[in-house]
């Protein structure tokens, strides 16, 4: 047994534990600093992608990249128009496209992004997901460098309009969303025909839940004929046969019963993003379909995983589906290393994310002005009551692209001795570098 146990005297304090020990460190940290990259240390970080420059560690400004290598989880906020979103399009950069401008990409990651946003009409005021812009190069950066498709996912009841917004960029591939019948299992119909925000079960769900109980006893795969004669063999009254109706018609709008959709392959160095914006689709199922879209992508053959909440705070509401995505990506999050996934939240509002902010290993902050959202943010970050005043005025006073990082296992330089310097109870300031395909997210100005 004592062979076993670690022996904490100083003899067995080695070089070599010692060395192991660094090597870990490096191998593993989410964002690297440019002095810690050289030929001896190409085999512990074998693609990584520039996300800026900083001075924390010297007076000389530094690059600093990100380990696109492991897994991470990113936590990203602030005002609209402080370059929150620029910053997720550099990270997705970075971790799909493989070009000599960002650094090394030897397995390019796929990445699955979701967006939501209200659409009425002909789309007009409507915006499409920035992670698009991605396939479309920077004229301006020779090389030409984009991602070589991006697959766009909609609500069915929306693709015409939509459609015509999004193919008019070079590309860009839209389909419908649509699950094959196959595909479905007890706990996705649980999930879709539940799509009331009421916490109260109505009695006609509760006999549906009933039977799709004694299907999941039975052992047997899910079929979707088989669960709609049982349906036909239960008495609802007039009212409640109208509303289960209603379900199963906007559960049947998302599955492809006729086989004509294609599935999404989620291939390396390509996006998929999920976008449900629609009339008929509100944010409670917005987030229903998206964690079902992410349960998918999350079972999928892609090795390597990037998952991409945009604009998190007009779908990550008070309402059940929310809820319901939230605890799944915070699952996921602590099983990152198992998937093999990177997951990136973008929000102007994190008063609604605090849960996920616990566990993200880097947080960068742009600019706010909010004591409410400070007051989120902090509890997360180790410092006193005298540095949060300080930590106040910097956020207020960031620039347009640039951001505070706050991220412990970070090694953002190394010290006289060459012994790393890590990001613990460091707050590191940031100038995000510029991105390499189109920026469709500038501000629209008057002059």
């Amino acid at each position: 047994m004592d062979l076993l146990l670690s022996d904490d005297s100083k003899d067995s304090d080695t070089e070599a534990s010692w060395i192991g020990q660094k090597i870990a460190r490096l191998k593993h940290a989410p964002l690297i600093d440019a002095s810690t990259i050289s030929a001896d240390t190409q085999h512990l970080l074998p693609q990584y992608g520039l996300i800026g420059s900083h001075n924390e560690a010297r007076d000389t400004k530094s690059k600093l990249f990100l380990n696109t290598n492991v897994p991470f989880s990113v936590f990203l906020c602030g005002v609209q128009g402080s370059g929150k979103s620029h910053t997720t399009s550099c990270i997705l950069e970075n971790s799909v496209l493989p070009t000599k401008l960002l650094g090394k990409l030897q397995n390019p990651l796929s990445a699955l992004v979701f967006s939501y946003a209200q659409f009425s009409g002909d789309g007009v005021g409507f915006s499409i997901s920035e992670a698009t812009f991605l396939a479309s190069p920077d004229l301006r950066l020779p090389g030409g460098a984009h991602v070589k498709k991006v697959h766009v996912l909609v609500s069915p009841s929306n693709y015409v309009r939509i459609s015509k917004l999004y193919l008019q960029l070079a590309n860009v591939s839209v389909t419908p969303f649509k699950l094959k019948p196959r595909s479905l299992d007890i706990d996705t119909m649980l999930t879709l025909m539940n799509l009331s925000e009421s916490e109260e079960t109505p009695l006609y769900m509760a006999q549906v839940t009933q039977i799709l109980r004694e299907m999941s006893t039975a052992g047997r795969a899910f079929d979707y004929r088989a669960f709609k004669l049982h349906l036909k063999r239960q008495e609802f009254n007039p009212a409640q046969n109208n509303m289960l109706q209603m379900r199963l018609n906007l559960l049947e709008s998302f599955l492809d019963m006729d086989n004509s959709c294609s599935e999404p392959q989620f291939l390396p160095g390509e996006i998929t993003i999920m976008d449900m914006s629609c009339p008929f689709v509100d944010a409670n199922t917005a987030c229903i379909l998206f964690r079902i879209g992410l349960q998918q992508y999350l079972q999928s053959k892609s090795t390597s995983k990037m998952i991409v909440l945009d604009e998190a705070h007009k779908y990550m509401l008070k309402v059940p589906g929310a809820k319901s995505l939230n605890e799944t990506l915070l699952q996921t999050i602590r099983l990152q290393r198992h998937y093999g996934v990177r997951v990136v939240v973008s929000t102007q509002e994190p008063t609604l994310l605090t849960d996920l902010i616990a566990l993200c290993s880097i947080i960068v902050i742009h600019r706010f002005s909010s004591p409410e959202w400070f007051s989120a943010i902090k509890r997360h970050i180790p410092t006193t009551a005298e540095d949060r005043d300080s930590l106040m005025q910097r956020i207020e006073s960031l620039n347009t692209g640039t951001a505070i990082i706050y991220s412990p296992n970070a090694i953002i330089g190394r010290d006289e001795g060459g012994n790393f310097i890590t990001g613990t109870s460091r707050m590191i300031k940031v100038s995000i570098r510029k991105r390499i395909t189109s920026d469709g997210g500038q501000s629209v100005l008057a002059v």
